[in-house]
């Protein structure tokens, strides 16, 4: 499956892509957060013509609201599959996003693995405390916006891409929160709200379920980056 490079899937040297992280766990809020940051980086890709190199997901419980009592294993990720049923999101989106581990693939260019955005973008605007706080201001392009109370418009996101036309695959630090304003968007809004009523169908599929949890604390090394032995100094 990994190694199909159909219409140049993975091999394109002029496809241009945006990425972003999920780096936060929100307890029993953390699948709606993803979710939510999930449908901005798809408003984004669509009105800048970028492909989107999804991030991973914490592994929860599912994306039904009344599953979302906790997430089993937020420390361990998981696959879109653990969302969403695979085949209705891909008759929505199946053009328009990449898997996580895309940039891994010996088929992607290698120009294209190295042309990535230096600093990932942050916009601060509608942006969750916790995570405000917890950003190295140092480390992100904080880009700032008009409208701080409804956060960045896609106009205003799609200029901000366009500067760096020559950059392969933009990077975002998160996209949590309404940052992105893209359901008042007079061209995309409407579009984009029955795209995602279509394409965000939750998956009966439970990825990370008890026995995998169990196993995975079976590894060996599990915890010695909490045992002070094993850090060093």
């Amino acid at each position: 499956m990994w190694s199909v490079d159909e219409d140049g899937y993975y091999s394109s040297s002029v496809a241009r892509y945006i990425t972003y992280e999920n780096p936060s766990d929100f307890g029993s809020n953390t699948t709606k957060f993803e979710l939510d940051a999930l449908k901005s980086a798809l408003a984004i890709a669509v009105a800048s013509g970028r492909l989107l190199i999804l991030p991973s997901f914490r592994c929860c419980t599912g994306c039904p609201e009344s599953s979302r009592s906790a997430c089993s294993s937020p420390r361990f990720r998981c696959s879109l599959l653990s969302v969403f049923r695979i085949s209705t999101f891909d008759r929505v989106f199946g053009g328009r996003y990449r898997e996580h581990s895309f940039l891994n693939n010996s088929l992607v260019p290698d120009h294209v693995k190295r042309n990535l955005s230096i600093r990932p973008a942050f916009f601060n605007v509608s942006a969750l405390s916790r995570v405000w706080h917890s950003v190295d201001k140092r480390s992100v392009q904080v880009v700032s916006v008009a409208n701080y109370s409804r956060g960045a418009t896609l106009p205003e996101v799609v200029r901000s891409i366009s500067a760096h036309n020559r950059t392969a695959v933009i990077r975002f630090h998160s996209l949590y929160g309404n940052s992105i304003d893209w359901e008042s968007d007079p061209k995309f809004g409407s579009k984009l709200k029955r795209l995602f009523s279509v394409a965000f169908d939750c998956s009966e599929y439970e990825q990370w379920d008890s026995s995998m949890l169990k196993l995975a604390n079976l590894w060996p090394g599990k915890n010695a980056a909490k045992n002070p032995a094993n850090q060093r100094n």
